[in-house]
């Protein structure tokens, strides 16, 4: 094999591991996409659905595509009359928006502390994405221009300029800005000072009136009992108080002539579209996510009669409709199950398999000679596995390569199936376990801690129960026609539908993926999910099932049925408790639905039900024991890039594995090199070089 192929395998496993815009390019910087672009279904089927002249939702978990699908709507786009497409990378323009707030004097008199922060954080960010919308029109409209400039005349193209410029200085420029700002705040600060009053007087009579029975029988008052209920009436007051903030936004940014001015602009370049691309909506925090969809996408979309439709990148179960109607919204599903099931159930594997090899034959006859060069197996075998090591996921496919590439290439060796499994699982301990195991290390609040803590606890469960029963079938004590004595498969497991809640936060990171829906043997419908095939190799799990008609039943079999383990599980984090303290009525799960058809009352004694945590002190006495310096959940996911890089790299080297920009990872970096000592900074040329110190080690020995 010579260095040439080397190098090029190489290619391979970086073009697929990108996923930031500007990735996709040859050595003369010319896009390449088009030739790249692998859609998940045959005859480009998610790309078409996309390209419809509606508002989509593109959901999928983290490496499924979303933004290389952006991309190459925006190429298509650019070769529509009448379109013009405009990106947007929510994530960056949050994170930024929050760095650069700054108090506002004139403000204090309608907001105090944590509030004015909120609505400076929520301000800035909805000026910066408009700014941005604006931007991109002000910087397309040249080329646009240049193509309409005979059905314009005199100085039409300098007025469309001025006309763009007006746009963003009257949400950019602050005295412009308070001139419309003031009068709204000062309508809303009356209606607040109304709703408080009202709040108040609503806290006293709940708190006097607190504990009293139907048959007028009172209970003596308890300090407990009192807080509580005090708590759930403040948790409705900040929830009157977010719709306020978005009242407030609303009626600031002034949404509706937005759109008439941008339209009229639009309108003079003949282009009667603007698609508005929305990236890594799901990375920012909730309260944002929904501030975001219910000022700016909301809005626009439902304002602007058909003139502006969005394409909205999200994270499974993390989707916020507002006020768009759902029933108009495409939703194109890009995980494994939700994409081919919507399909053709009964061929998804197939399909999945036929899309792992459209990929790898795509990228290795672009960048080499072809697939054959390099692997020691049959082709087949090769997109089976890789299938079931990424389970279509196309970033895991190159993590996946770019270790075979370190671990055989580099040697001039051909690849084995072994050594396709050890990459799966390297990439398991170093992209999707690492982090869970430093969370000790991260200033998290608690409620965050909560979930790492719960997350650990229900995949190790999970994998010890999948042990037992294969232990159970090589012992004997578990025998059928079904199972095989000698290699029996347990990675796959089912629950009950309506418990699917527990283990979306597995799915979310990559642990397991759900993988179908079936009947079980009692008639009840099931969803069958399997473990990351990484996490099943490090556990001597065998993956899959066996071959033949015979074997279709087998993930529905009994001793797969995991409802019970994961409710007990659940049951040892957290209670449904009653916060009436002569009540403290205990409920279980199965009660759930009953107490949100009663917006979580007590049936016994009317005072609220909440969820608590039982776990808080072993938590705690876990963080006590820490004794290395606690940093972010950024900086720690910076640290752990960098951790795994054998040399020096730039910035833009480990973008993709923190899901940042290079300008972020920079600044991070400075701070850990400068305040902690954790990074080193080579400053020979820029941009710089960055790597992890000795000291940042530590943090992963």
């Amino acid at each position: 094999m010579t260095e040439k192929e080397k190098n090029e395998f190489s290619e391979v496993a970086e073009s697929l591991k990108k996923y930031r815009r500007a990735d996709l390019v040859d050595q003369n910087g010319e896009s390449i996409l088009d030739e790249l672009y692998v859609d998940l279904l045959d005859g480009n089927i998610i790309l078409q659905k996309c390209l419809l002249d509606n508002t989509t939702f593109l959901v999928g978990r983290k490496g499924t595509g979303k933004s290389t699908i952006f991309l190459k709507l925006e190429n298509e786009y650019r070769k529509k009359s009448g379109y013009l497409p405009c990106y947007v990378d929510v994530k960056t323009v949050y994170e930024l928006s929050k760095t650069v707030v700054t108090n506002q004097e004139y403000l204090s008199e309608y907001f105090s502390g944590e509030q004015l922060q909120k609505y400076l954080i929520a301000r800035n960010f909805i000026q910066s994405v408009l700014t941005r919308i604006y931007e991109e029109i002000d910087k397309q409209s040249q080329s646009l221009l240049n193509r309409v400039a005979g059905n314009l005349f005199g100085n039409s193209k300098k007025t469309i300029k001025a006309e763009i410029q007006s746009l963003s200085r009257r949400i950019n420029d602050n005295k412009e800005f308070q001139r419309v700002e003031l009068p709204a705040l000062q309508e809303i600060k009356s209606i607040n000072d109304i709703s408080h009053r009202n709040s108040e007087q609503a806290t006293k009579r709940g708190l006097f009136n607190f504990g009293k029975e139907s048959n007028g029988q009172e209970h003596k008052k308890q300090a407990g009992g009192e807080l509580a209920y005090e708590r759930a009436v403040n948790t409705e007051i900040a929830k009157k108080a977010e719709e306020s903030l978005t009242d407030i936004c609303l009626k600031v940014f002034d949404i509706r002539q937005v759109i008439i001015d941008i339209k009229k602009i639009l309108g003079k370049m003949k282009i009667q579209h603007l698609v508005i691309l929305l990236d890594d909506v799901s990375e920012i925090e909730n309260d944002a996510l929904e501030l975001f969809i219910d000022t700016i996408v909301a809005p626009l979309n439902n304002w602007s009669e058909e003139f502006i439709k969005f394409k909205v990148a999200f994270y499974p179960n993390r989707i916020h409709y507002g006020k768009i109607d759902p029933g108009k919204i495409d939703v194109v599903n890009l995980d494994f199950y939700n994409l081919y099931s919507e399909f053709d159930s009964n061929r998804m594997e197939e399909n999945a398999i036929d899309f792992t090899s459209r990929v790898l034959n795509n990228r290795f006859n672009y960048f080499t000679d072809g697939i054959e060069l390099y692997f020691d197996e049959k082709t087949e075998d090769i997109y089976e596995l890789f299938f079931k090591a990424s389970m279509n996921v196309p970033r895991i496919m190159g993590y996946i390569l770019s270790y075979l590439h370190v671990s055989t290439i580099i040697y001039g060796k051909k690849i084995k199936r072994a050594d396709i499994e050890n990459a799966a699982e390297r990439y398991y301990n170093e992209k999707i376990e690492a982090f869970f195991k430093a969370s000790t290390y991260c200033l998290l609040p608690m409620q965050e801690n909560r979930k790492i803590y719960q997350l650990e606890a229900l995949r190790d469960v999970l994998i010890s129960r999948s042990k037992e029963i294969k232990k159970q079938i090589t012992s004997g004590d578990l025998n059928g026609k079904l199972y095989q004595k000698s290699y029996p498969y347990t990675s796959h497991f089912h629950i009950s539908k309506d418990i699917e809640e527990y283990v979306m936060s597995l799915e979310l990171n990559h642990f397991i993926t759900k993988y179908d829906e079936k009947s079980n043997r009692d008639g009840k419908a099931v969803s069958i999910y399997c473990f990351n095939y990484g996490l099943a190799k490090k556990n001597n799990i065998l993956w899959g099932k066996p071959k033949g008609n015979e074997y279709r039943t087998y993930f529905i079999e009994r001793p797969f049925n995991y409802t019970t383990l994961i409710l007990e599980q659940i049951k040892e984090t957290k209670v449904l408790k009653c916060t009436n303290p002569q009540c403290g009525r205990v409920f279980s799960e199965s009660e759930r639905v009953g107490l949100e058809f009663t917006h979580y009352k007590c049936p016994d004694c009317s005072a609220t039900v909440i969820e608590e945590s039982v776990i808080d002190a072993e938590i705690e006495k876990k963080l006590k024991g820490v004794t290395l310096r606690k940093i972010t959940a950024d900086e720690m996911n910076v640290l752990l890039a960098l951790n795994s890089q054998t040399n020096p790299v730039f910035a833009k080297d480990i973008a993709t594995d923190v899901d940042m920009n290079s300008q972020r990872i920079s600044k991070i970096c400075k701070r850990l090199a400068e305040d902690k000592k954790l990074v080193i900074i080579h400053k020979t040329i820029a941009p710089y070089k960055y790597e992890i110190s000795d000291q940042g080690k530590l943090y992963f020995a």
